[in-house]
């Protein structure tokens, strides 16, 4: 069984199994992952970044994805739900920068 925590702008945090319905909840979460699935063994096995909706992460991958002994087999980074490889990633981050100034 899968043990998960959520947490949405209606609720706050919501721990649960995988038989919780999140389809009308707005996933978000300013300070970390909005959602973290954990191995058996109680290691994390999978974070999700999202703000208001969308995946979502400034400062590295919004998806990460961890083997049972913690070590990182996959990652995938968003800005406003738009996905990017790693390079092209860093490319925006920059324009973004340059744009705000």
């Amino acid at each position: 069984m899968c043990i998960y925590k959520v947490y949405t702008k209606e609720t706050g945090l919501v721990e649960t199994d995988d038989h919780f319905d999140f389809t009308d909840l707005t996933w978000h979460r300013g300070d970390g992952p909005a959602i973290i699935e954990y191995h058996e063994n109680g290691n994390i096995r999978y974070e999700e970044y999202w703000v208001n909706g969308r995946r979502h992460r400034f400062d590295g991958p919004a998806i990460i994805v961890y083997n049972a002994n913690g070590d990182i087999i996959y990652e995938s980074y968003f800005i406003n739900d738009i996905e990017y490889s790693k390079e092209n990633y860093h490319k925006e981050l920059l324009n973004l920068k340059v744009q705000s100034l």
